[in-house]
């Protein structure tokens, strides 16, 4: 079985939204049955209603940073990607639908602030996990015409089991519908040393995620 984050280590900050909450305890109850899998979700609310409803911080707590649980999944190129060889690199990991032309495409764009914001010697690694089965390299290429990402990001695809698997082990609530794919917009800050140290519900707060990542680099 795969290790689940603690959602309360973060640095001392995490956004979370219900959904998120939900699914956690979702995927807890799987684990204590042995396997973990996602169950059938609550419907989250609209993306800008979930952005708003997320906007205040949780109470800081004094945690340490913990691992993030390994995995591993192709990206829009077909290279396998794994959490585990990124060992060494700052990672930003993050999820989407390449499809999606509401939240995501907001979110990419603050990201591209994020990476803006570094020093041009501070190059995080961007993971984006497919929120939605069967996308292609194509819608891939269609989405990132329209951001300004530093070269060394990875857009990871799957099938339904695959991601699936990820979803619920970094307790992200995706919830599809006949037009969109509803889910939570969430950003992991992944030290060299393969910790979750911060995460953010959209919309990111851009400078403070900058602070956080550097801060990795002058240690």
């Amino acid at each position: 079985m795969i290790a689940q984050p603690d959602r309360s280590v973060v640095g001392g900050r995490f956004r979370s939204s219900l959904p998120t909450l939900m699914l956690g305890f979702a995927a807890l109850l799987a684990g204590l049955g042995g396997t973990l899998v996602a169950t059938r979700l609550m419907t989250p609310p609209a993306p800008a209603a979930t952005a708003a409803a997320t906007a205040q911080y949780l109470p800081a707590v004094d945690h340490q940073p913990q691992p993030a649980p390994d995995f591993r999944l192709p990206d829009e190129t077909g290279q396998v990607v794994s959490l585990s060889g990124l060992r060494g690199h700052e990672v930003l990991m993050t999820f989407m639908d390449p499809q999606c032309t509401a939240m995501c495409p907001i979110v990419g764009q603050e990201i591209s602030s994020i990476e803006a914001s570094l020093p041009a010697n501070i190059t995080p690694i961007l993971l984006v996990v497919s929120v939605a089965p069967g996308r292609t390299a194509a819608d891939v290429s269609t989405f990132v015409a329209h951001v300004t990402w530093r070269a060394g990001w990875h857009w990871l695809l799957g099938n339904q089991e695959q991601l699936q698997a990820v979803w619920a082990t970094y307790h992200i609530a995706v919830q599809p519908s006949l037009t969109d794919v509803a889910h939570d917009e969430t950003l992991y800050v992944i030290d060299p040393q393969g910790r979750i140290t911060a995460g953010y519900n959209a919309p990111l707060p851009v400078g403070e995620v900058a602070s956080v990542i550097a801060a990795h680099s002058s240690r």
